[in-house]
């Protein structure tokens, strides 16, 4: 099979003139009467397809180490005791545990039913499936040192969430949905990322930012904070975190002269960027 890249709206196979419409992904008003949890039913299942795919990584985008807005969230197993245990689960680590999910994509909140993520392969309906990573390009996002999930864009609260799987494509799922599989997902917001992390750090390592005595942008600067503090948070009030800062540290160790100080950091900007999150490496 082909490697092929896709966008949101279209995948092409090669030189064959194949393509599968998602029109108006990017912009989609919500219907007047959206199907509730309860009445959801589960899309027939994927046919006569291969054993499960493991994902190959050099085909997956790691979207915190660009530019991109990240959305609102992201999706990722529930249950991350794998994680403790590396070497005897690696491979769930990254994007591994694809291989384990079992989530149907539509195009629109409630509308049509447009393929699967299954297994480690998307397969939209009524076209070959593809092996993510391999023939088609994925984006995905680092939530922790080993382990990747996909953005969340949009929620609503009648449970459905816009899913990123590429750089510029997406498709709809609903929560109740998140359980198919052998593996559970669970949809987890930035901010709660935030303030539950015991360490932040920048989302690029050459990122500043100043450190403000109120959060908002006026003239209450306390100081610059660089990459060479250690940030800890302490409150997160809507785009803002309260933190404290230790500054200059080397790693865990405060250098000589280092000094403590507590204000407001801006961790999502207006465009939807996130500027800080969780730190990869924990002190303690």
């Amino acid at each position: 099979m082909d490697r092929v890249k896709m966008n949101p709206h279209r995948l092409s196979f090669g030189l064959a003139a194949v393509s599968i419409a998602l029109a108006g992904i990017a912009a989609i008003a919500p219907p007047l009467q959206a199907q509730q949890p309860s009445t959801l039913a589960v899309p027939e299942r994927p046919a006569s397809l291969p054993t499960a795919n493991e994902p190959t990584r050099s085909g997956i985008v790691d979207l915190s180490e660009t530019n991109s807005p990240l959305g609102i969230g992201y999706i990722i197993p529930s249950d991350l005791d794998f994680l403790e245990a590396p070497e005897e689960n690696a491979a769930k680590l990254e994007a591994g545990w694809l291989t384990d999910i079992e989530l149907p994509l539509f195009a629109t909140p409630a509308g049509e039913h447009w393929g699967w993520l299954f297994q480690g392969w998307l397969v939209p309906n009524g076209q070959s499936a593809l092996a993510i990573g391999a023939d088609a390009a994925f984006a995905m996002v680092r939530t922790q040192s080993a382990l990747l999930g996909f953005p969340i864009l949009e929620s609503r609260d009648d449970g459905w969430l816009r899913v990123q799987y590429t750089e510029t494509g997406s498709a709809w799922t609903h929560t109740s949905y998140l359980d198919l599989g052998n593996l559970s997902l669970t949809f987890e917001r930035w901010d709660d990322l935030l303030s539950n992390a015991e360490q932040l750090q920048f989302r690029q390592a050459e990122n500043a930012q100043v450190l403000r005595s109120q959060p908002e942008l006026s003239r209450n600067v306390i100081t610059l904070v660089r990459n060479d503090s250690l940030i800890e948070p302490l409150e997160v009030a809507g785009d803002w975190v309260r933190v404290r800062v230790t500054r200059p540290v080397e790693g865990c160790q405060a250098l000589a002269g280092a000094r403590t100080e507590e204000g407001w950091m801006r961790w999502r900007r207006n465009d939807g960027g996130i500027t800080l999150w969780q730190a990869a490496e924990r002190c303690g």
